[in-house]
């Protein structure tokens, strides 16, 4: 008999220990994330388990992770107080939030000529939000003259006033940098004007073309974060890839356009 319960006990052990544990894979970092257990930094790729606990800097941090199995998911934190202390946490097996977006984006033109400011910057679909990505050259539509005296600027509030920064430009393309969009104490800047400077007739106009919220990052950052969804999403044809990876610039970045997607495709 207790030949038998030993081999009972040796079964279920090794059953259980067959059993998949998973894995969820760290495709976005809003804030700063820390793992309770080993106290390190998380970053893009990291892999993640149901028993996790994540240590958020602030509330507004937030983590997106994708399983091959389950599709996409957002992490965020909860707060807690010990006397004093206050912790942002969250726990994956129990903060785990699906994302069931679904955003759309214009077919991409066989002949591309440039972009409308106006139409790009518009973003009502990411309530203003927009992904800028840093140093890659933006053309502009030959409707708009661009040289010394015509040419696109941002314009923002800061202090009571307002801060005009003018944007580089080379030939019809316009190239931002963090200096764009930064306020005089290095922050970015929540909301901005996209303004347009023309000389026609002699006489210099500025128009205001539209207000947007720039989310500026590299286009590194979105090549490794699109190479995560690529191994482990799991779909089967380009149309759900292009999917996935659109409905997770949309979520974390803001609207993008379908020749700027297309650097990621």
């Amino acid at each position: 008999m207790r030949f038998l319960f030993l081999i009972v006990l040796l079964v279920c052990s090794s059953a259980s220990s067959t059993i998949p544990v998973e894995k969820y894979y760290i495709t976005f970092i809003k804030g700063k994330a820390v793992l309770a257990t080993t106290q390190h930094l998380l970053k893009v790729g990291d892999v993640l388990t149901a028993e996790d606990k994540i240590l958020f800097d602030s509330k507004s941090s937030k983590i997106s992770c994708i399983n091959a199995a389950k599709g996409r998911f957002d992490l965020q934190p909860l707060s807690s107080k010990s006397g004093n202390e206050q912790e942002l946490y969250a726990i994956l097996k129990s903060g785990l939030i699906p994302t069931a977006s679904s955003y759309s984006l214009s077919t991409r033109s066989i002949v591309f000529e440039g972009n409308d400011p106006v139409l790009y910057f518009a973003a009502p679909e990411t309530q203003g939000r927009v992904l800028i990505l840093e140093r890659e050259p933006f053309l502009v539509k030959a409707t708009y003259k661009m040289d010394d005296s015509n040419f696109f600027f941002i314009q923002f509030e800061e202090n009571g006033g307002k801060t005009t920064k003018r944007i580089s430009q080379k030939g019809r393309y316009l190239i931002f940098s963090k200096d764009t969009f930064s306020t005089n104490k290095g922050a970015p800047a929540a909301m901005v004007s996209l303004c347009y400077q023309s000389l026609e007739n002699g006489q210099v106009q500025s128009t205001i073309l539209v207000d947007f919220h720039p989310i500026l990052t590299t286009s590194q950052e979105i090549r490794l974060e699109v190479g995560v969804i690529r191994k482990i999403s799991g779909a089967k044809d380009s149309k759900h890839l292009k999917s996935a990876i659109i409905n997770h610039i949309f979520e974390n970045y803001g609207k993008i356009g379908a020749e700027e997607l297309s650097l990621f495709l």
